[in-house]
């Protein structure tokens, strides 16, 4: 059974879902979080007053305020060194999966089968509501060339929706490099080239709606990113 489960949830400018995520997987998951760790990444909107006036409603919420630097990967790595010594595994979200909360579920019930769980969002048809057409293009081809030189066949591997046992998070995070989104791959990537037992579930996946604020993630931006963390992969790889 799945116990002392850290939830690991970076932030920016999230006020909107924050109100919403953090209480409902308190309310389902509340006999397996240990913690909900939320990293608040320079939010200039009031993620962190509506963060304080959870944090008295419910005492699993633990906050990170960063003010410098901001960056997905920063955040996250900031929150893998203020873990609990007692977290036996760690679950990675954004705040806008709201629509995945019942899938947590589906990872709780298997990872003892497994070093990690990750939820795919193109495993079943279907799964993609009004998903950017260049976004997918993109992540298909940078899997299509991990599947050739990296051999890795999984399907979703850059996805931050990841429920993995905290001995492996420890043994990932000093190769964890980007400070942006593509730490996210990084965090898919590596446990596989170190032959952890990874497998994915299928999940779905839906477009941010008006009144859940706007995705920070920008193709243009990032891409430069995520391609330093492929060759840090292939170097990776080939001192295997």
């Amino acid at each position: 059974m799945v116990s002392n489960l850290s939830v690991l949830i970076p932030a920016r400018n999230e006020e909107p879902n924050i109100k919403i995520l953090l209480p409902q997987l308190l309310e389902k998951y509340k006999n397996y979080i240990r913690e909900i760790i939320l990293i608040n990444d320079c939010s200039t909107d009031g993620t962190q007053k509506v963060l304080r006036q959870l944090k008295k409603k419910f005492p699993k919420i633990k906050s990170i305020n960063r003010r410098y630097n901001p960056g997905v990967g920063n955040a996250l790595k900031e929150g893998i060194k203020n873990l609990s010594t007692r977290s036996k595994y760690v679950l990675f979200m954004d705040c806008d999966f709201l629509a995945n909360i019942n899938d947590i579920d589906k990872m709780i019930r298997h990872i003892g089968e497994f070093d990690g769980i990750i939820g795919s969002r193109f495993i079943r048809k279907n799964s993609l509501v009004s998903y950017p057409p260049l976004k997918r293009v993109v992540n298909r081809l940078y899997h299509h060339l991990a599947r050739i030189l990296l051999k890795i066949p999984n399907s979703d591997l850059t996805n931050n929706f990841k429920l993995y046992r905290t001995s492996l998070v420890k043994r990932i995070y000093p190769l964890l490099t980007a400070s942006d989104f593509a730490c996210n791959a990084e965090l898919g990537f590596y446990p596989v080239l170190m032959h952890a037992r990874i497998t994915e579930i299928p999940v779905s996946w839906q477009e941010r709606t008006k009144q859940m604020g706007l995705s920070k993630f920008k193709i243009l931006k990032v891409g430069p990113s995520y391609l330093k963390v492929f060759i840090h992969l292939l170097n990776f790889k080939n001192k295997k």
